[in-house]
């Protein structure tokens, strides 16, 4: 009994370590060199920061069911969007695969849009 008891709390244990691992995800769009890169939010609802070229603050997240879909708006400028990614998992090699959309401009819009490969790291 005391064998049962201490083999549960060390699963218990190590699923715990293992959750709080915090994930991050690493998209790659094509014909840009950069990368755009976020933590992956711990609680469902939270939306991660995101690093870009210029302030954006995330509005709408979700990597749910082989889908993620990032939405983030200029800091300043609410009605701007910056970037835009959806994308599906591909099961074979555990990427998400689908189009971006980013505005790397300043003061005047500068749109670049094609596909984007993500992976969770």
């Amino acid at each position: 009994m005391q064998r049962l008891m201490l083999s549960l709390s060390l699963i218990l244990i190590g699923s715990a370590a293992a959750s709080a691992v915090q994930k991050s995800v690493v998209c790659h769009m094509k014909g840009l060199e950069g990368t755009i890169s976020f933590a992956v939010p711990n609680k469902i609802g939270d939306l991660p920061a995101v690093d870009f070229d210029y302030p954006a603050t995330v509005t709408r997240f979700s990597m749910r069911t082989g889908n993620l879909l990032l939405v983030a708006m200029d800091q300043d400028e609410k009605d701007r969007p910056r970037i835009f990614i959806s994308a599906q998992l591909n099961k074979q090699n555990r990427t998400y695969e689908g189009q971006y959309m980013a505005d790397f401009g300043g003061n005047q819009l500068q749109l670049d849009n094609g596909p984007v490969s993500c992976k969770l790291e």
